[in-house]
């Protein structure tokens, strides 16, 4: 069996718990070949990132968001990052504080920069996970960067006996498409009770990581999302929106435990 893993840009949602009202902050400098809105658009992209980061506690290393930018673009980069602090922390409501300031700067060799700088005021709830420490997961890949149709191996350590879930989320894709699909478990896979303390996947048939056809680019930064939960936890294997599949994890406060990973797949 062959399982295809498309242009994907994922985490994973829990339950949560009362919101905290935090300011972020977010700037953007540019040349002309960036709009001035874009570039504010960016700017509040960042802001949001930067509050969802205070509740969440979770970072993106500069190092992610360099490999990213050069692949991906700042715009998307930005996007996709916030897309994924949005599965660790949700905003519930925002306002921003006064407009943003929109100034430029000539440099030294006469080029014109613009600067656009955003505050906001954010209504943050944080996403809860299971809290036991004795209750963990890792995971690693056979390689994290492949070319188009290569074979992906995905090695998973555990501490203890757990279920294990493994989604894509394809937010591109038109919504009769669905754009969430469940990579593990599958019909050639259907026991997904991990109880070795380490499991490679695939245990049968193969994972092919591709480029969509539809995509215009010759390189790609790809994530899944890995979901452990101490008890069986039935998931649909497709979901028409990311936010139906978001919406399926209401309810399950301190039940599960995510994490993600990224690897880069080259035409």
């Amino acid at each position: 069996m062959r399982k295809i893993i498309f242009l994907i840009v994922i985490i994973f949602y829990s339950y949560p718990s009362l919101a905290e009202i935090v300011t972020g902050e977010g700037e953007y400098t540019h040349t002309e070949d960036v709009s001035v809105s874009e570039g504010c658009m960016i700017a509040k992209q960042k802001a949001k990132l930067d509050a969802t980061q205070k509740v969440s506690g979770q970072t993106i290393s500069s190092e992610e968001l360099e490999k990213c930018t050069e692949i991906d673009g700042v715009s998307n980069c930005h996007r996709n990052h916030f897309f994924l602090s949005s599965f660790n922390a949700d905003i519930t409501g925002l306002q921003e504080i006064g407009k943003p300031k929109k100034t430029t700067e000539t440099l030294s060799n006469g080029e014109t920069v613009y600067i656009c700088n955003t505050k906001i005021e954010a209504d943050v709830v944080p996403i809860n996970q299971i809290t036991d420490p004795n209750f963990d997961f890792n995971v690693n890949f056979n390689r994290y960067n492949f070319e188009s149709r290569d074979n992906l191996e995905i090695e998973i350590g555990i501490t203890k006996p757990m279920y294990l879930n493994i989604f894509q989320l394809l937010p591109y894709l038109d919504p009769k498409d669905y754009q969430a699909k469940k990579l593990f478990p599958n019909k050639l896979e259907t026991n997904n009770y991990l109880k070795s303390n380490k499991t490679k996947l695939p245990t049968n048939g193969m994972y092919r990581v591709q480029i969509p056809k539809n995509i215009d680019k010759k390189n790609v930064v790809d994530y899944l999302v890995f979901i452990a939960s101490k008890e069986k936890i039935e998931f649909l294997n497709e979901y028409t929106t990311i936010n139906d599949l978001k919406k399926s994890y209401l309810g399950l406060k301190n039940k599960v435990k995510f994490k993600y990973q990224q690897y880069t797949i080259v035409k």
